[in-house]
């Protein structure tokens, strides 16, 4: 029988394995297949749970994260991806779509300048200039990773592998980034799931500024958020 030190050891070396991939959110969506519409981790989850519990369109390919996110200087913090049928599903459905999918997993696609979500960022980063300027400093990254409406239970979503993918990195890898200037982070959304403060100064380029709760936008004519614009913009400007 193995003795229980050596359990214990091997035990906690498994876990501190799948920590480090876990901190990886490149490694981690790796992983998925050309074309998937769920990540291998979460299709168990998936199995327990029912669509009413969840409110997830499953027709689509998972978004945890668009644009260049390996390279990005900036990158705004959101809960989850919207659903725009039309877009979503054609991604779903199209070899151009597929192979889109495919890149952006890899971390290093830009912001394309049409189609899935492009007109509610450009309403977004309107802000910060142009979007066809600055689409390929920036970044977006969701705790949750798949399209809905409305998420349905919270609970639900932080169940996920992938989830828990988005959170290990951002707290493990992206906030001290920030923290140390390297990376400009703004929490748009959820700011508590993230293990932030909402209006809270962090050290260095991290931010949870007063937003819009509903749509996610920095709420205008507030000091700390004109300053998060310009630094914004002088670190989009460098980036051209």
């Amino acid at each position: 029988m193995m003795p229980v030190a050596f359990r214990l050891r091997s035990t906690a070396a498994r876990l501190r394995h799948s920590r480090g991939a876990m901190s990886d959110i490149f490694k981690f969506w790796s992983r998925i297949k050309r074309g998937s519409r769920i990540h291998p981790d979460d299709a168990e989850v998936f199995g327990r749970l029912g669509a009413e519990k969840h409110g997830f369109d499953l027709r689509c390919l998972p978004a945890a994260f668009g644009g260049a996110l390996k390279t990005a200087k900036v990158v705004l913090l959101f809960a989850s991806p919207g659903l725009s049928s039309q877009l979503d599903l054609s991604d779903a459905n199209t070899n151009e779509g597929k192979d889109y999918y495919m890149r952006r997993w890899k971390g290093r696609e830009p912001f394309r300048d049409e189609g899935d979500g492009s007109k509610w960022l450009r309403s977004i980063v309107k802000r910060f200039g142009e979007y066809d300027d600055i689409r390929h400093g920036l970044a977006v990254l969701n705790i949750g990773a798949y399209h809905s409406r409305r998420v349905k239970d919270w609970r639900a979503v932080m169940s996920l592998p992938s989830s828990r993918a988005s959170l290990d990195w951002a707290q493990n890898v992206l906030f001290p980034r920030a923290e140390s200037s390297e990376t400009v982070v703004i929490c748009m959304r959820a700011a508590t799931s993230w293990g932030l403060e909402r209006g809270r100064r962090y050290r260095g380029t991290l931010f949870a500024p007063i937003v819009n709760v509903q749509r996610g936008y920095l709420v205008r004519d507030n000091p700390a958020n004109e300053r998060i614009v310009r630094i914004v913009q002088e670190r989009l400007g460098r980036s051209l």
